[in-house]
C-alpha cells in the first residue's frame, strides 16, 4: 500500500512538473497580444459612456443579449470595457463569456470576432441568445497630439435578424489638443524604479538647491507667501507624482501612489520651510 502511494505521488509530481514546464514556455515563447497605449486606452474610456447611453435609449424590448467580441480589436481593450460598463451600469444583462472566450483570454490567443449582421446572428443563433451586440473597430490609432477612433456598434434580435440599434462613432481627439499625451508616453517608458528614483533626487533636492529663494520668502514673515511657496514647491512635487505614476490613474493602486507621493512631498517641504524659518530667526 505504502509503495502505490509512493507510486502515485511520484506520478503526480511528475506530471506537475510537465505541466509547469510547458506552461512556462508556452508564457515565453507562446502569442502575444498587442498592449494600448495610455493615450488610446483615454479616449475610449471617453467614448464608451456614450455608447452605453446610446444603448439605454435605443435597446427597446431588448434586456438580455450575447456581447461578441469586436472586429479589428486585437487589444481587446475596446470590448472588454465595453462589457464592463454596460455591466456596471445594468443596460443590459450580458452573457458570461463562453468557456472558449475564457480560454482564449487565458493562453493569450486573439479572439474570433462577428463584425457583421449574418456573422452575428450564425453565432447568436448557435450560443441561443435572444439578441447579439457586435460590431468592429474600424479605425484606432495614436499620434502626437492626440488619438482618433472609429467603431461601430449595432444591436440586432437573433430571431427576426432586425437591427434594434446601430451607430458609427468617429472621434478625433487631436481637436482637445492633449498637450500631455507624449509625456505620458515617455514617463511610461521608463521602468517603475527609474521613475521612482528621479522623482525621489528632484523631490529632496528641488528645496535644498533653492534654499535661498525659501529663505528669502520666510523672511518676510507672511503667512500668505509661506502658503503660496508651499503650495509651488508641493504642486511641482505633484506633476513629477503624476508622472511617477505613467500619467494615468485609471486603478486604486496608481492613485494611491499618487496620493501618498504627494503627502510626502508636502511634508517633506513642510519640514524644508521650518528650517528656513529656524534659520532666519537665530
Amino acid at each position: 500500500m505504502l509503495r502505490w502511494h509512493v507510486s502515485f505521488i511520484s506520478k503526480a509530481g511528475a506530471l506537475a512538473l510537465i505541466l509547469f514546464i510547458a506552461w512556462q514556455g508556452w508564457e515565453t515563447l507562446g502569442p502575444r497580444k498587442p498592449a494600448i497605449g495610455p493615450v488610446r486606452q483615454e479616449l475610449a474610456d471617453k467614448l464608451l459612456p456614450t455608447i452605453v447611453e446610446d444603448l439605454r435609449v435605443s435597446r427597446g424590448t431588448v434586456r438580455r443579449a450575447v456581447l461578441l467580441h469586436f472586429g479589428n480589436d486585437p487589444t481587446d481593450y475596446f470590448t472588454n470595457q465595453l462589457r464592463q460598463n454596460i455591466e456596471q451600469n445594468g443596460v443590459l444583462d450580458l452573457r458570461d463569456r463562453t468557456l472558449l472566450e475564457k480560454s482564449f483570454n487565458i493562453l493569450d490567443l486573439r479572439h474570433i470576432s462577428y463584425p457583421t449582421l449574418d456573422l452575428a446572428i450564425e453565432e447568436g443563433s448557435n450560443l441561443d441568445a435572444g439578441a447579439v451586440l457586435y460590431g468592429a473597430v474600424l479605425a484606432f490609432e495614436s499620434y502626437p497630439g492626440g488619438a482618433s477612433i472609429d467603431v461601430e456598434v449595432s444591436l440586432a434580435e437573433v430571431s427576426t435578424g432586425r437591427i434594434v440599434f446601430a451607430k458609427r462613432y468617429q472621434v478625433d481627439d487631436s481637436l482637445m489638443a492633449m498637450p500631455t499625451a507624449a509625456m505620458r508616453d515617455a514617463a511610461q517608458s521608463f521602468p517603475w524604479f527609474q521613475r521612482l528614483l528621479g522623482w525621489l533626487v528632484v523631490v529632496l533636492l528641488l528645496p535644498v538647491f533653492t534654499i535661498s529663494f525659501i529663505s528669502a520668502m520666510v523672511r518676510k514673515s507672511s503667512n500668505r507667501t509661506n502658503a503660496f511657496v508651499l503650495g509651488v514647491y508641493t504642486l511641482a512635487d505633484a506633476v513629477l507624482a503624476w508622472l511617477l505614476v505613467g500619467g494615468i490613474m485609471n486603478s486604486w493602486f496608481p492613485v494611491s501612489v499618487f496620493i501618498v507621493a504627494v503627502a510626502t512631498a508636502l511634508l517633506y517641504n513642510m519640514r524644508i520651510m521650518a528650517f528656513a524659518v529656524r534659520i532666519e530667526e537665530a
